[in-house]
């Protein structure tokens, strides 16, 4: 009995520790993992998973690889050219490094350096979809729209029946450049009415019409005309004439200027100057950081109207949008032409999560304004004043003919010296697209603090487009 029970064991282990050794993930399964965590934006899971391996087989190109594409998804494209850069010298063929260089040049605007990754790859085997892919969305970036066409076209014949090809195939057939070879000029003519009012009985109707009219690709002026109607109950309406024209230079890819310079006429006649100058920095494509000196007209009640006022100061702001994160802030600082002085900040931070045709977010926002003076001039002016609010929304995307945006935030606000009330905003964006034309309705409810000074209003406006 002993002998069967040790021959039994001793036929047993050999099979136990081959089970094992099959049980155990190879190199290839632990990246598929970590990039499938990396795909569903869980950075440091997608790291842990092959960190164990990265310290037993730290020159394993499969391993350095992946941390690269994690270092990418962390915004430290430095250290990840470094590894890809050291993978390509030690294998100068291999197509994954040369891959991955490549959109990391095309992520940072480095499109030269880009271009030549994907050709090398393409001349290497024309049926790489990734790298035709990525030439392509390179070129149209470039508006280098024809090059664009001959890649597509030969990218099609490789790989018939890839959507994303298609879809680059009918944008780029649906938006002809002007000019054989030359990059497509943008113009845009455009008329809107929006209409404001609040608890307070104070009513406004915003008519604008303009024109956007790019002269080259780092060359654009717009021009806008805004008549402005004010009333309020047991008073007659009046109206305010404000003009601008502002000229857009882009002196490089990650810097541009911008200027205008206008007129306001108020009810009274008083012809006041207006005016702004901008610098705008993209350090990457996700990232912009702008700032500025701008004087601009106060117009938020009838009563305010009366007083003529303008205000004129510093302000900045940044925007960033990467990996369903999208994240903005402002900043202003404000001297009105009736003496006092404003600071407000906003910010806001939301996370997306879906598809292009369909995608969930949520966040939170937190706005900020402080005035010098308690004065009664028909704006908003309080010693401090707070507001948080968490957000959720939805985004929806039916083909190339409608875009849409429902956001709805709850929360609270402060105005010194009170306490705390309840507060909460609901926004609907609509955007329909037919051929050149372009109609934006949307629909704003607001139950905290505006810039009227009422605590409850509602905003709609309508807008229509022709791009020609």
């Amino acid at each position: 009995m002993i002998k069967s029970a040790l021959f039994l064991f001793f036929i047993a282990l050999p099979a136990s520790c081959v089970w094992c050794q099959q049980a155990e993930p190879s190199i290839a399964e632990i990246v598929a993992r970590s990039q499938e965590a990396l795909d569903q934006g869980d950075a440091s899971r997608a790291f842990a998973l092959i960190a164990k391996e990265l310290n037993s087989h730290p020159e394993d190109e499969q391993l350095r690889l992946q941390q690269a594409r994690i270092l990418v998804y962390q915004h430290r494209d430095g250290q990840a050219i470094n590894i890809a850069s050291a993978i390509l010298h030690s294998h100068p063929v291999d197509r994954d490094s040369k891959l991955l260089l490549a959109q990391i040049y095309g992520y940072g605007d480095r499109y030269s350096k880009s271009d030549e990754l994907y050709y090398e790859l393409l001349r290497a085997n024309p049926a790489d979809e990734a790298a035709a892919i990525g030439l392509i969305h390179n070129l149209v970036l470039e508006d280098k729209r024809e090059e664009a066409r001959r890649q597509v076209e030969k990218a099609l014949q490789q790989n018939s029946t890839s959507l994303r090809l298609q879809q680059y195939h009918d944008f780029l057939s649906v938006a002809p450049s002007r000019q054989a070879g030359g990059p497509e000029l943008s113009h845009r003519v455009q008329a809107g009415e929006t209409f404001f009012a609040d608890n307070t009985g104070n009513r406004v109707l915003y008519s604008s019409q303009g024109l956007f009219y790019e002269l080259n690709r780092n060359v654009s002026t717009r021009f806008r005309v805004e008549e402005d109607t004010l009333w309020k109950t047991g008073f007659s309406p009046i109206g305010v004439l404000y003009g601008s024209d502002e000229l857009r230079l882009r002196l490089h890819q990650h810097v541009t200027l911008q200027a205008s310079g206008g007129a306001v006429v108020f009810a009274n006649q008083i012809t006041r100057g207006v005016y702004s100058g901008d610098l705008e920095l993209s350090p990457f494509h996700s990232l912009t950081l702008s700032g500025g000196y701008s004087s601009f007209p106060i117009l938020p009640t009838f009563d305010a109207a009366q007083f003529d006022l303008l205000a004129g100061g510093p302000h900045g702001r940044v925007d960033f949008r990467s990996h369903g994160f999208d994240f903005n802030g402002s900043i202003f600082f404000s001297h009105y032409s009736d003496g006092n002085d404003a600071e407000r900040e906003y910010g806001e931070l939301m996370k997306w999560f879906g598809s292009k045709a369909l995608s969930f977010g949520a966040g939170y926002a937190v706005r900020h304004i402080h005035f010098a003076q308690q004065l009664d001039h028909g704006y908003f002016s309080p010693g401090q004043y707070w507001s948080h609010l968490g957000g959720a929304g939805m985004r929806v995307q039916v083909g190339r003919m409608f875009r849409g945006e429902y956001l709805a935030y709850a929360g609270a606000e402060r105005e010194d010296p009170t306490g705390y009330n309840p507060a909460g905003e609901a926004v609907a964006s609509n955007q329909f697209f037919f051929h050149r034309w372009e109609l934006d309705v949307n629909y704003s409810h607001f139950h905290l603090a505006q810039a009227s000074g009422a605590f409850h209003a509602d905003m709609a406006s309508a807008a229509l487009s022709y791009r020609f």
